[in-house]
This record gives structure tokens, sequence and C-alpha cells, in this order.
């Protein structure tokens, strides 16, 4: 039975944090759009532009979700020139930059929470364009002063996003964001998830504290008299909880750390081990502590 309950415990744990945490935080409850934080783009020529579908759909969704299609990208010109951003089959950017000095994007990187840094390429040229708007090929385009929002539903084919001063002027500076809708789907995900894993983690737990356990009599590997394996069930999963952290999906594991690690010290445990899930409960406290952190100081 304490097994039974221990499993109950890392699947509530799973699912209250890789599932419903994760859902909820990146669901509609937050916002219409789930965008970077703004990259600024500083170039000498006269255009940015990128043709990566997966750099305008960027996103931190879950993994367990698809990236949604409808995408949004912000920008504001850094200087007092207007800012046009437009997006248009790829054929069609190319023959409007034909001869044109711009700059594409050819590399992006990011962090599991955002992007950090883009590469750009230079095409040389001498010509000197027509104004983006006054061109009939754009299938979504905004332009103007101020924060200017793009919203677009990538289709089949391929396209290329374009950003440029209003007037097609040298010297691009902008700060701009990429990101996507929020799946509607990830609120009952979330919700439904939270439900069933805090049955299950409450569940497990009374059934494990409600059942006697004992310390092996006799451990097996021994190092200057201390255990070396854990000498208790719960020792064991302390440990197990902290070698699941690295496993996709389960890394909610993470917080079963701490508390099977308590329950197995005061049942007597001291193996070596136990250093493994003492760590992962320190960095869990750490993680706490910068979520209160960024939520009351914004």
């Amino acid at each position: 039975m304490i097994g039974f309950g221990i499993g109950l415990v890392l699947v509530g744990l799973v699912l209250i944090y890789n599932f419903g945490l994760a859902s909820l935080f990146h669901s509609p409850l937050l916002g219409e759009y789930r965008l970077s934080d703004p990259l600024t783009m500083e170039v000498s020529s006269r255009a940015v532009v990128t043709d990566d579908v997966e750099l305008l759909r960027w996103t931190t969704m879950p993994e367990f979700v698809s990236p949604p299609d409808d995408i949004r990208v912000q920008g504001v010109a850094r200087g007092s020139d207007a800012l046009f951003m437009g997006i248009a089959p790829a054929d069609a950017v190319a023959g409007y930059l034909d001869g044109v000095v711009h700059d594409e994007i050819t590399e992006w990187d990011s962090t599991q929470d955002d992007i950090v840094e883009v590469v750009y390429t230079r095409n040389e040229g001498a010509t000197d364009p027509a104004a983006p708007g006054t061109e009939g090929f754009w299938v979504a385009s905004v332009s103007g002063s101020g924060e200017q929002t793009l919203d677009w539903t990538i289709e089949r084919g391929e396209w290329a996003l374009v950003i440029m001063n209003a007037d097609g002027s040298p010297s691009v500076s902008a700060d701009v964001r990429f990101g996507v809708a929020t799946p509607s789907v990830l609120l009952p995900i979330g919700l439904a998830s939270l439900v069933v894993g805090l049955v299950a983690l409450f569940g497990g737990a009374r059934l494990i504290t409600s059942l006697p356990s004992r310390p092996d009599e006799t451990p097996r590997w021994t190092l200057r008299g201390h255990s070396v394996l854990p000498t208790t069930v719960e020792g064991r999963v302390a440990v197990l909880c902290a070698v699941l952290l690295f496993v996709p999906f389960t890394s909610g594991t993470m917080f079963g750390a701490p508390i099977f690690l308590f329950l197995g010290v005061r049942k007597g445990d001291r193996s070596l081990l136990l250093v493994l899930p003492l760590l992962v409960s320190m960095l869990v406290i750490v993680l706490i502590a910068m979520l209160v952190w960024a939520v009351l100081g914004g």
C-alpha cells in the first residue's frame, strides 16, 4: 500500500506542476497572447527581413501543446520615425527589396523563457525603395508612430516579415516582440489537472502517513559506518524524485524531494545519497523565493 501511496503523490506532483500550473500560466487567464520580451533590432540598412515562421510563432507554451498558428508581432520605433511592419509572400518581398540594402535574420537564439539574440546577414544594394505602405502585396501590415500590433494567422506557403521605417529611409531601430495566441483548451486542461493532482497528492500523502515504515535492518552498502543507499522507502523515493527532475514532463516531482526527504530523515534514514534530494530541496526553496520575489516585486 505504501508503494501505491507514493505513486499517487508523484502523479499528483506531476499533474499539478507540469500540466496544471503550466497550462494555467499559458492560458487566456493571463492574456490573449503570450509575447517575448522586447527584442531590440537596430540596423543601418533600410529593412529587417525574416522568412523563419518558427521565429514568428515563438512561444513558451508547454511541450504537450502545439504552437498555434495565430501570431502577433508588436513593435515600437526607438526614434522619431514611424514604423512599418508587414507580412507578404516571400517572392514578393524579394522582388521589392531587390537591389535595396537590407538585413536578413538568418539565425536566432532563445532560452526557455525568451528570445535572446538574432544574427543578421547584410544584403547590399543602392536602390531607394518605395514607401512600403504604397505596395499592394502585403497580406497583413501596420504602420505609424507609437506601438504597432500586427496580427496574422499563418497560412501555407512561403512568407516573410518585413520591418522598415514607414518612409523607407535607412537606419531601422525598433523594439519588437513575438508571440502567439493562448489556446483556450489550456484553461480546462489546467483546472482539471490541478483538481486531479491535488486529490492524488493529498490522498497519497494520507495513505503514506497512515502506514508504518521502518529502516532496513542491515544496510548493504556502507562508507565509514554510514549507509550509502537510502534505508527507508521514503528516502529512496526522495532520491527518485531528485533524479526525475531531469526527465521531461516529470520535473514537478522536484517538490516531492523535500517531502520524502523529511519523512525519511524523520524515520531514521541517514544515508549518504540523501544529499541529492537535499540539494534539490534547496533548489525548490530558491525557486519558490524567486517566484515570490517576482510576484511581489513585479
